[in-house]
Parts: structure tokens; sequence; C-alpha cells
């Protein structure tokens, strides 16, 4: 009887470490330091105890102890899970000259994908400057309103439930919709890039849209500014081999370059400023400035 005690109690004591264990991997996922105190008064343990795990939390490559408790090893994008309107202006400009380095993926005729974010909120606008020809499929409100009102464009906007902090549309029947889709191009923002891990972000719908654009796609491209790169996220939507290419406002640190020539994937940067310091706007005629893989 003392045997089978023994072992109810040590499966029980295995049980709450491990929920111990994962509500400090979910707190440095959102980016938060986690104190002993805290979570020992959540728990009901005593802070040795909460020590213990964060050690073997630690070991595990998530967090990093510091005195008091411990923190995320890697910066989290927690702009990410701020509303889509609030996120249009943080880094604007270096999300408008990532935007404009993208456009010059755009051709005539081409059957396109543009997902949810702010930078795409952002490419749209730039898009709606040229005078391509383009048949639209999003699931970002916005984008298609904005892009609706330009005659060289037809836009679908897929069905399914509205988010309303992302002004995007989510559920199973975006998915289903998708899966009947072969795309030219698909083009999306991302809230993280990762030298190993690849392209990240804040939620399993985002990793579960890579999923099925990497599939549907000819071309897959992610647009980002510089700060993007070397920042960590809860989910990976998909590995750099996915890619077609980035397109960012400025070339990254070396180690991010040649993470993405491995990969084979494209750097496109936004068009020289002229003589006089302005950048050009982007027509009809845009240039390309490619760093290929």
């Amino acid at each position: 009887m003392s045997e089978q005690v023994n072992k109810h109690h040590g499966r029980l004591g295995s049980a709450l470490s491990a929920e111990r264990q994962q509500r400090i991997v979910d707190l440095a996922t959102q980016g938060q330091a986690i104190a002993v105190s805290e979570l020992a008064d959540e728990f009901q343990v005593s802070a040795e105890t909460i020590r213990r795990d964060i050690r073997s939390v630690e070991e595990a490559g998530h967090v990093r102890r510091v005195h008091g408790g411990a923190v995320p090893t890697r910066a989290i994008d927690l702009t990410a899970r701020r509303p889509v309107i609030e996120r249009l202006d943080v880094d604007r400009e270096t999300k408008i000259l990532a935007a404009q380095a993208a456009v010059a993926l755009f051709e005539d005729d081409m059957s396109v994908f543009i997902g949810s974010s702010s930078t795409m909120l952002i490419l749209a606008d730039e898009l709606s400057l040229c005078r391509i020809k383009l048949r639209i499929t999003t699931n970002m409100i916005d984008v298609a309103t904005r892009l609706a009102g330009v005659p060289a464009c037809s836009v679908q906007l897929v069905g399914g439930t509205v988010v309303p902090a992302t002004r995007s549309i989510s559920g199973p029947e975006v998915f289903r919709a998708l899966e009947k889709r072969v795309f030219d191009l698909s083009i999306c923002g991302v809230s993280a890039i990762d030298a190993v891990h690849g392209f990240m972000g804040p939620s399993t719908t985002q990793a579960t849209f890579g999923e099925v654009l990497a599939e549907r796609s000819h071309q897959l491209v992610y647009v980002a500014d510089e700060k993007k790169f070397g920042r960590s996220d809860s989910y990976i939507i998909n590995p750099l081999t996915a890619a077609t290419a980035v397109a960012t406002n400025r070339v990254p640190e070396k180690r991010f370059v040649d993470a993405l020539s491995a990969a084979k994937v494209a750097l496109l940067l936004p068009p020289m400023k002229n003589e006089n310091g302005v950048q050009q706007r982007l027509g009809r005629t845009r240039s390309k400035r490619r760093i290929e893989p």
C-alpha cells in the first residue's frame, strides 16, 4: 500500500511540476519576466521549488535566470499582439521602404494573395499608386477596401469570421477556400525572422496560413522591416526554405544574409534614392534591387 501511495504522489508531483514549468514557458513566450515570488504565491509552493522549475526551463533554452527570477532568452515582438490600427505608426517609415521593395515583384495579370498585417496595409497603399493589373485575394478587410477602388485590380475578400483586432477574416472557411486556389504570388507580413527557425508569428492561425500558402503559391514572399530580424515569437510559420524572397528596408546582419542565401531566398531592397536624396516613387516602371541567393 505504501509503495502505491508513493507512486501516486510521484506522478502527481511530476504533473504539478510540468504545469508550473509550462506556465514559465508561457510567460516567456509572451515576453514577460518571471518572478519567483509571484509564481510561488500563484502555485502555493516554496521559492526553491520555483527556482528548480526555472532551472529546468533554462536548460531547455526558453529562459535565462536573473536575480529574483528569469527573463526570455530572446526578444519577443509584442507589437504583433496589439491591434493592427495601433501598429500602423510603429516603424512606419521602415515598413514603407520594405513595402516598396516588394512592389517590384508584382506584374500584370498576376493572381495574388495578400495577407493581414499593418505592413500589408501599407503595401496596399503602395500598390494603389501603381497601374498594375492584378487579381487579388486577401483576408484583410482594409486591404480589400483600399485596392477595390483601383481600376486595374479585381479584389476578392475571403469569407469567414471577422477578427476585429486585426481587421481580418479567419476560421476554417478561409482555409477551405485557399486550399482550392493556386496563386502566382502570395505575400505576407511577419513578426519575427530567426536564422534557424525561420519566419515566426504569434498564433497558430498564422502558422496554418503559412503552411497553406507555401503549398498553393508559385512565389511566397515575406515583407519585414529590419527590426524583425533576430526577433523570436511563439510559432514557426514557415522555415526559410519555404520562401522565394524577403523584402526589407535595408540589408540585415551578415548571419541573416548567409542564412537566406543558404535557403536560396532572394533579398529584395527598396529603390535607391536619387541624386537629391529623395526616395524614388514606384510607378509603372519599377526598379528592382535584389540580392540573389
